[in-house]
């Protein structure tokens, strides 16, 4: 919808704003020798004619944006408009004169802006040109408080992603497979329950300092991974196995916290722990150029049917991402000869506002 349109405090505000031009072509009339009668009976359609008239630049503004200027396209367009709208605007004042001749004692008004056409519209096409700017205005502010709405959301939706990440990896469930396995333990091998109590505590408090920060270097969330797969190599057994490739130069890139948690948690949970014979996770982390590449997979049973809310935890890393680097990042999961695999790829460093 239009902008001055869709606000009735907007639409007041822009038609009071035409009082003073209305005026000054009143004054700079008289100054001429028209009769002040005349000027006055003609103020009123002369300035709504064009206050609303001139409203059709905000579709040359949308057809030729301003991110987008060339001087050539641009300049003709705005030109070739200004012109047509200036002529347009000269031929309906002459032809409401001409129905005011109707009243008695404005008989000459038709002649008298026909004689005085080419002054019409030249500021007509001036008043066209104000409107059209004014129209580039408002559309920046409209942008500018939608980038604002749309980085506010994105840092609630941020928040929120992480907080439903760190809940995650204290789950109920979570925490009940580990005390089971660890209270199988005390009796069948106390040294390595006693192992297993050190781990999870570990990486208890580390979830919990991590999750108080916006941004770790990658390095910590991958120790948080290796002490988490590590309790579930305890659990697991023989039937889990973990090779973890890390390029040395990505290990002190800041990334959104917990961001690779939910990934590793989906392996275990979709893929380990549905396969009879377990698998290997695979972890690797490079740099391709400006930007980082980090794989996850795992392997997955091809007849077992898709668990529900997998894709919950794959989304949130994705809007996280989004978030944080825009429309600079990639993220994909797909199940690829018997395994699914997780890609996301980000900038090697983060700038502020990025498009």
């Amino acid at each position: 919808m239009h902008p001055i349109l869709k606000s009735k405090a907007r639409l007041g505000t822009y038609l009071l704003g035409w009082v003073p031009f209305g005026l000054l072509v009143v004054w700079m009339g008289y100054d001429h020798g028209w009769p002040l009668q005349d000027l006055a009976c003609l103020f009123v359609p002369m300035t709504l004619s064009a206050a609303f008239l001139f409203l059709t630049s905000w579709y040359l503004c949308r057809a030729f944006p301003a991110p987008t200027f060339r001087i050539l396209s641009h300049g003709i367009a705005w030109i070739v408009a200004a012109l047509v709208m200036g002529g347009v605007w000269t031929i309906l004042l002459w032809l409401l004169a001409q129905i005011m001749t109707l009243i008695p004692g404005l008989g000459d008004l038709g002649k008298q802006v026909k004689a005085g056409w080419h002054f019409f519209f030249v500021m007509g096409t001036i008043l066209y040109f104000m409107v059209l700017a004014l129209h580039y205005l408002l559309t920046a502010l409209e942008q500018s408080r939608e980038a604002e709405r749309t980085e506010q959301e994105l840092r609630v939706l941020t928040r929120d992603a992480e907080l439903k990440a760190l809940r995650a990896q204290l789950n109920p469930h979570f925490l009940f497979n580990s005390l089971n396995s660890l209270s199988a333990l005390t009796t069948l091998d106390p040294k390595r329950a006693r192992e297993m109590c050190v781990l999870l505590s570990d990486f208890l408090r580390k979830s919990l300092k991590l999750g108080e920060r916006t941004t770790v270097k990658l390095a910590e969330e991958l120790d948080l991974v290796r002490n988490y797969l590590a309790i579930e190599q305890i659990r697991f057994g023989d039937r889990l196995t973990v090779a973890m490739t890390v390029d040395p130069e990505v290990e002190g890139v800041e990334i959104p916290t917990l961001l690779l948690q939910p990934l590793v948690e989906n392996a275990i949970k979709h893929g380990i722990a549905q396969v009879l014979e377990g698998g290997t996770i695979g972890i690797s982390a490079t740099i391709h150029g400006e930007f980082v590449e980090i794989h996850v997979d795992n392997p997955v049973d091809a007849d077992a049917e898709p668990p529900q809310g997998l894709g919950l935890g794959l989304r949130q890393v994705k809007q996280r991402l989004q978030g944080r680097y825009g429309s600079r990042t990639f993220f994909d999961a797909k199940i690829r000869d018997g395994r699914h695999e997780a890609v996301l790829t980000f900038p090697r460093l983060f700038q502020e506002n990025q498009p």
